[in-house]
């Protein structure tokens, strides 16, 4: 796949919304995780597609292998120097409890547990429903006449909301709260398929040639606020209070069944920036500004190591101010910031890079270049 600068910026907007969330800045930054979603079902699906009339062995073998360099890695890296920390100091008290779930992908069902998964690593959980994802995903669209694969799509987008309003509501009945059912609806793949399958719709659907995307991104926006609006309105008349700095989408969409509709309306949203980014439209073109693309580059790590590095330099604030301003707290989300800059960075060189230098290599590599053109049945 031809790499687009303009989408290292969807992915740096994304990583800057999420940090922004985890340091109290954005109570909406949590849609972040969305448009990864979103575009992840974009690019692997369309790698996907682009292979699909390769045999099934390297097809197959092709996905994991490239999968794998690009994931594990940095993830295993991470989850060492963990390990070492933790033998050495005992911190964080969760690695020996959390660490298998992390180790097999599985930091989102952890978060289902009595108690959820320790701060340091609660992030992962995004990452964990991707690789879960990757597993069903490429036999779906190796197997499925295509025909029927655009239904699927479709119906994921359709039945998907659905799906979230029967687990919340299952959730209740067997005795746990609302904010407990509304976790379970985020943190389960199969509630957050449409959000792959928003992304999946471009080149199934080959939305890309949409007319006015423009347009229909700002209405999309607009009615994205609008609805946000109502929501506040519905709960400060209500009586539930409204949280105004959340604009109507705080996280889990508890108000007026935003977990049914809300991850919907935020995916078309994904699904539309997407589509404008890749159009190249000239209001947009800012994504494709050097710093950006650069940060967009980098941005797993980012997303990996950033609240790690945020806890610890709390627990380093805290010492040498107790009750800091709110201009001690701006100046310390600068650092932060850099910070995790300059370690993803570091990361991306001396990890991620060599590693992702060996797509091409290998066996797998060989074999991909000497297989014959063979059209699934």
């Amino acid at each position: 796949m031809k790499h687009l600068e303009s989408l290292d910026g969807i992915r740096a907007i994304a990583i800057a919304m999420v940090m922004c969330f985890h340091y109290s800045y954005f109570a909406s930054g949590w849609i972040g995780v969305q448009l990864f979603f979103t575009l992840s079902g974009y690019l692997i699906t369309g790698i996907l597609l682009r292979s699909r009339h390769k045999p099934f062995r390297i097809y197959i073998g092709t996905f994991f292998w490239h999968r794998a360099l690009r994931i594990l890695p940095l993830v295993v890296f991470f989850l060492l120097v963990s390990a070492l920390i933790y033998i050495a100091t005992g911190v964080p008290q969760s690695f020996r409890s959390d660490w298998p779930w992390l180790l097999g992908f599985l930091a989102n069902i952890a978060r289902l547990r009595p108690t959820d998964v320790g701060p340091a690593y609660v992030h992962l959980w995004s990452l964990a429903i991707e690789q879960q994802f990757y597993l069903f995903w490429p036999l779906l669209i190796y197997f499925m006449p295509p025909a029927l694969f655009r239904r699927f799509v479709v119906g994921l987008l359709v039945f998907t909301p659905l799906l979230r309003l029967a687990v919340f509501s299952w959730t209740v009945h067997l005795g746990y709260d609302a904010e407990m059912a509304g976790k379970v609806v985020y943190v389960l793949p199969f509630t957050q398929l449409d959000a792959f399958a928003a992304g999946a719709a471009i080149p199934v659907l080959a939305l890309d040639r949409l007319n006015n995307p423009g347009r229909r991104l700002i209405a999309a926006f607009l009615a994205t606020a609008a609805l946000g609006a109502a929501v506040l309105a519905a709960a400060y008349y209500g009586g539930q209070g409204a949280f105004v700095a959340s604009f109507g989408y705080a996280m889990f969409l508890l108000q007026s069944h935003g977990y049914v509709w809300g991850y919907s309306l935020l995916n078309l949203l994904a699904l539309l920036a997407l589509i404008c980014a890749l159009r190249r439209l000239v209001w947009l073109r800012f994504l494709e500004n050097a710093f950006l693309t650069w940060v967009g580059r980098i941005s797993f790590g980012m997303y990996v190591y950033h609240i790690p590095l945020l806890l610890l330099g709390e627990a380093a604030l805290a010492k040498l101010l107790p009750h800091p301003g709110p201009l001690i707290r701006a100046g310390f989300f600068v650092i932060w910031a850099l910070i995790v800059l300059g370690v993803a960075n570091l990361s991306f060189r001396f990890i991620e890079a060599p590693f992702l230098a060996m797509k091409n290599r290998g066996w797998i590599a060989k074999a991909l270049r000497e297989a014959p053109t063979v059209a699934p049945q």
